[in-house]
């Protein structure tokens, strides 16, 4: 095994030798790696190589090229491929625009060949778990639709339109959760609670918008109530952090439905998760042993109730995302649903989801609330109590 270990400290062959080598990494959160860890990843690193010339059968000099770009973004980071995060991938393509002045075409070849590493890593369970056994990590997503679109958007002049939901295929889904819900109670099946789980999950990502791994890190203590609106509960209003030291926003709740939602799963459901070992017990989803949820768990999961409602196209939590965006967009204006998405810069929520007349931008947010929460409320009745205890 050890002879076809690829040597991560050699010179890179794919042209980026403009690379720090990985004991001078240029990332911000660059560190001095263990040497389990280093020997680790030149495992995952020799793994994907045998995997690109024997499973996907390319050329010498597409391997040489993918691997290159994979060691140089190593090389940059400091880090593991498992502690890699979305924001090291925008640090690195900013580093190399400034040093190197690589172009859109060369951007989207590190996506590709980053992202086709990603995948190979998450979709083999083995791998994951294996990881997670020696380094007590789940490794997560790093390039996504986030940071990955925009360069694609750019390169391309006009990014392919991403269809949202219909009313109808979100009645679909949550009638898909009801049903196995109810399966599941019936024959005492352990996914009966779990179940339960991620159909709040997955009614939260419709009503606010947040990308899957802020609903990861949703706690207790970040949902807020606002005495003008006393049918909404303690959960007007929520505050959203994205990554560890990241900026922090407050989304606000337009759906009094809500509260009977958030009260069901806190007194019904959660319980079940917390164990006396969950080391954050004020994670608001936990998984089956206690601890936090992954993201890649979500992405499966909605797939998979997706595909047995009969939804044909690919759901996704950003699919879930651009369908609460282009559902606000036409009520409460581009600048709030900006707020409310996140979004650095106003053109890209007008680009991606505002398609409103432009006289009608800016219309009065009292009246999108009481429009958004008539759509809502017909999408949601009666599908929080769908066992009838």
């Amino acid at each position: 095994m050890k002879a076809n270990i690829v040597r991560i400290g050699l010179g890179n062959t794919s042209g980026n030798t403009e690379s720090p080598d990985v004991t001078r990494p240029g990332g911000p959160r660059g560190r001095d790696l263990k040497q389990t860890e280093a020997e680790h990843a030149s495992l995952l690193f020799s793994l994907f190589k045998k995997h690109l010339v024997g499973t996907r059968a390319l050329g010498a000099k597409t391997v040489e090229s993918a691997m290159g770009a994979i060691l140089g973004f190593f090389r940059w980071t400091g880090l593991p491929p498992w502690d890699w995060a979305p924001q090291d991938f925008a640090d690195f393509i900013a580093h190399k625009v400034d040093e190197s002045n690589i172009g859109l075409g060369r951007q989207a070849t590190y996506i590709t060949y980053l992202r086709s590493f990603q995948n190979f890593v998450l979709d083999s369970r083995g791998l994951s778990n294996d990881i997670h056994r020696k380094f007590g990590v789940q490794p997560q997503r790093f390039i996504n639709d986030e940071n990955a679109i925009p360069i694609k958007r750019k390169r391309h002049e006009r990014k392919k339109a991403i269809t949202p939901l219909s009313g109808e295929q979100c009645q679909q889904l949550i009638e898909q959760f009801d049903m196995e819900i109810r399966d599941a109670k019936l024959h005492g099946s352990k996914s009966y609670k779990p179940l339960q789980r991620d159909k709040v999950m997955v009614l939260l990502l419709l009503m606010t918008g947040v990308r899957v791994d802020e609903l990861m890190h949703l706690r207790l203590q970040d949902f807020q109530p606002d005495l003008k609106r006393p049918e909404f509960g303690g959960y007007a209003l929520m505050t959203v952090v994205l990554g560890k030291g990241r900026k922090s926003r407050v989304v606000r709740l337009y759906q009094p439905a809500i509260r009977d939602v958030m009260d069901w799963y806190l007194d019904d459901v959660r319980p079940q998760f917390l164990r006396a070992t969950t080391p954050d017990p004020t994670l608001l989803f936990l998984s089956e042993r206690g601890g936090p949820v992954c993201t890649e768990q979500v992405r499966r999961m909605l797939g998979r109730i997706a595909a047995n409602a009969g939804i044909t196209v690919r759901v996704t939590p950003h699919i879930m995302r651009h369908t609460y965006g282009t559902q606000m967009a036409a009520v409460i204006g581009a600048e709030a649903l900006q707020r409310q998405l996140g979004h650095e810069n106003l053109t890209t929520t007008l680009g991606t989801y505002y398609h409103q007349d432009p006289e009608r931008v800016g219309q009065d947010v009292e009246q999108g609330i009481t429009n958004l929460t008539n759509a809502i409320n017909a999408m949601t009745e009666g599908l929080v109590d769908e066992d009838h205890d």
